[in-house]
């Protein structure tokens, strides 16, 4: 079945912090992920990260899979190796490791990974498939190609020789101990997702290191660059020529041109305005792509995060998960917390929609 999905990590934040949700007719929703359930979403993506407290760190997750599980839905941990957020431009390992040498990191990835699964071990029977690591393309856990590296990180030669050997190691040891607790399948997750050669070369050089994984995932906000849903085609036989399964680990599409953090997402895809229209059209006609084309799932990265003016001022957001970033454009609710058209678009996730 396709995994018609999720990431709304911000969601149980969100509700302790005050905030709801409303239909398109201005009804509250009840329960959020019930009201995604009845769209057709099927599995969530569980952001979990380095800590034993606070929002997306394991006791927080495993809230939130609980509660997925009780409306029907599958869930896909996600293992992040930081205790705060990464991606394409950060890798910082957890702030008690950074100083330690990469033999003693190593260990505490196995011990990290091992306490991950064992929390989760409960839940194998509902549980999609792991991913280790998220937006890995220039590393993971401190082992990281950043700013500094700018200029050489455009060398596959040199990130092959300074990132990517170091990187596999780690991946071998979160995944090595990951199968001796879970039989799941095992993603990678990469964001630069229009630089195919890139993209290629890393999953060359981890197929040659021997890392054992099944599924290949790609952040896909088409707005960054102006792609057009056609990429998806170039992804998925990426996948196929690699043997890997390909699944789409975020997606996102604007219905304005956005500021603040996601400034930069302001290039329409060929056909689809950045408009409440647009937003809904490119949506929906993506789930149909990723159906026809064979992907394992796709995941809308927080759906469900929006902030009003006047709330910006009433609620003590948490420094580590700010709600003010400038996501509004890409949620699927307005400023007053109702439903936008797109949300109807879920549905085409369904192969019977």
């Amino acid at each position: 079945m396709f995994l018609n999905g999720i990431d709304s990590n911000y969601a149980p934040l969100m509700e302790e912090l005050g905030f709801r949700w409303k239909t398109e007719s201005g009804v509250e929703i009840d329960d959020i992920l019930s009201f995604f359930k009845g769209l057709g979403v099927n599995c969530i993506r569980l952001r979990i990260w380095f800590g034993d407290s606070g929002p997306s760190r394991l006791p927080y997750a495993s809230r939130l899979a609980e509660k997925a599980l009780g409306v029907g839905m599958r869930i896909q941990p996600t293992i992040f190796l930081s205790d705060s957020w990464a991606d394409l431009f950060k890798q910082p390992a957890p702030a008690t490791w950074a100083s330690l040498q990469f033999e003693t990191r190593l260990k505490l990835v196995a011990s990290y990974i091992s306490r991950v699964a064992e929390c989760m071990k409960n839940l194998e029977d509902d549980c999609a498939y792991y991913q280790i690591g998220n937006e890995i393309d220039y590393g993971i856990c401190g082992v990281f190609a950043g700013r500094k590296h700018r200029r050489m990180r455009k060398s596959i030669d040199w990130l092959r020789r300074n990132i990517w050997l170091k990187e596999a190691l780690i991946l071998k040891e979160a995944i090595k101990t990951l199968r001796a607790y879970s039989g799941k399948p095992v993603a990678l997750h990469l964001g630069k997702s229009w630089d195919l050669v890139l993209l290629e070369s890393f999953i060359l050089t981890m197929n040659e290191l021997n890392v054992d994984y099944e599924i290949i995932c790609f952040s896909f906000y088409s707005s960054g660059m102006g792609l057009s849903l056609d990429h998806l085609k170039s992804l998925k036989t990426l996948g196929d020529r690699n043997s890997k399964a390909v699944a789409i680990a975020e997606y996102a599409y604007p219905c304005k041109i956005p500021g603040g953090q996601f400034w930069f997402m302001n290039k329409p895809s060929p056909g689809y305005p950045l408009t409440v229209e647009g937003q809904a059209l490119w949506i929906k006609n993506f789930l149909k792509h990723c159906l026809e084309l064979g992907f394992l799932g796709a995941f809308y990265w927080s759906p469900e995060l929006y902030l009003t003016k006047e709330m910006v001022k009433q609620v003590n957001m948490p420094l580590e998960m700010p709600l003010n970033f400038g996501w509004g454009p890409m949620s699927l609710f307005d400023e007053d917390g109702k439903a936008r058209q797109a949300v109807n678009s879920l549905k085409y996730g369904s192969p019977y929609a």
